[in-house]
C-alpha cells in the first residue's frame, strides 16, 4: 500500500496560545484524523524523524512509562 503524503503550511498547523506565548499547539486536519481513525480522547505518540519531520503513532497500549504521549483534545474555537 503506498503511503499517501500530505502538505499543509506551518500556520495552518501551528497556532500560538496567546499572540505574546512561545507556546504553540499542534492543529490535526479533521481529514487527517478521520483517514487514520483518530478522535478526540485518543492517545498519540509524536518523535521526529531523521529529516525534521514528525511521526504521530497510536500507541497500541498505554503504558505510563510512554513519552512524548498526548491525548487529542477538542481545539478551542
Amino acid at each position: 500500500m503506498a503511503l499517501k503524503k500530505h502538505v499543509y503550511d506551518y500556520e495552518e498547523i501551528f497556532k500560538k496560545e496567546k499572540p505574546d506565548s512561545k507556546n504553540v499547539n499542534m492543529v490535526i486536519p479533521p481529514a487527517i484524523l478521520a483517514a487514520q481513525g483518530w478522535k478526540v480522547g485518543d492517545r498519540l505518540k509524536f518523535d521526529i524523524g531523521d529529516k525534521g519531520t514528525i511521526i504521530i503513532t497510536k500507541p497500541d497500549e498505554e503504558k505510563e512509562t510512554d513519552q512524548n504521549v498526548v491525548v487529542i483534545t477538542q481545539p478551542d474555537e
